[in-house]
């Protein structure tokens, strides 16, 4: 590449220009060879800590743990506030990332700033929202 670089700079100078030079000039480039690497598995992250969530979720004894569903924006994609419910929070409808289906309810980031005592950290520092303690109920829509 540096030595494409310097000929591409001496010829726009005139200095190697073939017409004075005597002939063309032949650009031959060194040809690098790079090893591929592996496929990296982070995509298949997020979905997997989902899925861990969920299973303790539902192995768990306590009544809070179970009415407490993760609710981190960090694990939901396609994201779009449909509406404001009586407590003044967001409502949107979202799909949790590698997972099939469409959701309403709230982020959980929201709702610990307005009602901090109804979010739980969860599994890996995701946050979880105890929807019976507002009042409110988290739905499958598609």
């Amino acid at each position: 590449m540096r030595k494409a670089l310097l000929l591409t700079t001496a010829l726009t100078l005139g200095t190697l220009n073939p017409a004075f030079a005597g002939g063309p000039v032949i650009i031959t480039d060194d040809v690098e060879v790079v090893e591929a690497k592996p496929a990296s598995s982070a995509g298949a992250l997020i979905p997997l800590l989902l899925l861990a969530a969920i299973v303790i979720i539902a192995t768990s004894g306590g009544d809070d743990e179970v009415t407490t569903p993760t609710s981190d924006i960090r694990l939901k994609e396609d994201i779009r506030r449909v509406g404001t419910n009586h407590l003044g929070l967001g409502v949107y409808q979202y799909r949790y990332k590698g997972m099939d289906g469409v959701w309403e309810g709230v982020m959980a980031q929201e709702v610990e700033v307005m009602h901090p005592g109804a979010v739980v950290t969860k599994v890996y520092g995701f946050k979880g929202v105890n929807y019976a303690r507002l009042g409110l109920t988290l739905k499958r829509v598609a």
